[in-house]
């Protein structure tokens, strides 16, 4: 399928009429039709109904118009890896990534890929439930988050890294440095469904605070004014408060971080896999 005819089905649509998208195309009116007349028959249906108000899409079209959004940019981004490869550039890698591990040691990581990959270019994207979203409508390469969030993608662990409890400086004895989950559960409790808490703990508070955020620094500002507790991750703990604290959980709750792929992963998106199986080898020995 040719991806100017979808490009310009596409600017047709966005601009309202053939004659406005052959003038942003630089062509004639009757070779835009032309490649409308070409892909309907491609696809065997009609995608555009015409009047005297302009163009508009058919039921048919509006079905397919995901489809030929992912499409276009699919075959534009073909277009462009192909080009880079042509010109002995390397292809770039779309990383999709919790906020926590490219805070931590997603920038190392980098680093030393691209110390053995000079060429190589990277494009990061922070999020936490939208990471199967991306994956699965080809945004990203490859995502880096804990099981819980790369369902139905190829996922390979790299690490271990435990929750634990934030408090008040206050709230506890200052030589305290464990506590309980049912302890802590006794405490109103701050969270976000982005932490997903209920998968990793065994106990949790019935006083519950649901803030919807991916910006964990919000729900450690409402714990250091006083308004409850909150569980984290170790990677989400570099920049703590002064009048906070950081208390063991027993037993102590973890999540497995790793890295996902899509069922036909990039040559450059494996490569970079395995660099980080490499780096990260689990379970350790």
């Amino acid at each position: 399928m040719d991806d100017r005819k979808i490009h310009a089905l596409l600017t047709t649509y966005r601009t309202g009429s053939f004659s406005k998208a052959a003038q942003e195309l630089n062509c004639t009116q009757s070779a835009v039709t032309q490649m409308m007349n070409s892909l309907e028959n491609e696809l065997s249906c009609k995608l555009l109904a015409r009047s005297h108000t302009g163009v508009r899409l058919t039921p048919a079209g509006e079905e397919l118009l995901p489809l030929l959004l992912e499409a276009e940019s699919v075959l534009t981004r073909l277009a462009k890896e192909a080009r880079n490869l042509s010109e002995g550039e390397q292809a770039t890698i779309r990383i999709g990534s919790f906020a926590s591990i490219s805070s931590s040691w997603l920038p190392q990581i980098l680093q030393n890929y691209r110390a053995e990959n000079p060429k190589v270019v990277f494009d990061l994207r922070v999020s936490t439930d939208q990471l199967p979203q991306w994956l699965g409508e080809n945004r990203i390469d490859l995502a880096l988050g804990d099981a819980y969030r790369c369902q139905g993608a190829q996922w390979y662990p790299l690490m271990e890294d435990p929750y634990y409890a934030v408090v008040p400086a206050h709230l506890l004895p200052p030589d305290q440095k464990v506590i309980s989950q049912e302890a802590f559960a006794r405490y109103p409790l701050i969270m976000s469904p982005m932490n997903a808490l209920e998968h990793h703990m065994d106990v949790l508070s019935h006083q519950q605070l649901n803030v919807s955020s991916d910006d964990d620094s919000s729900i450690l500002a409402m714990v250091a004014q006083g308004l409850g507790v909150t569980a984290m991750p170790w990677l989400s703990l570099g920049r703590l408060p002064d009048n906070l604290r950081v208390l063991e959980l027993n037993p102590v709750p973890h999540r497995v971080l790793g890295v996902a792929l899509p069922k036909s992963p990039t040559k450059a998106a494996a490569s970079f896999a395995e660099f980080l199986k490499k780096q990260y080898p689990y379970p350790k020995k």
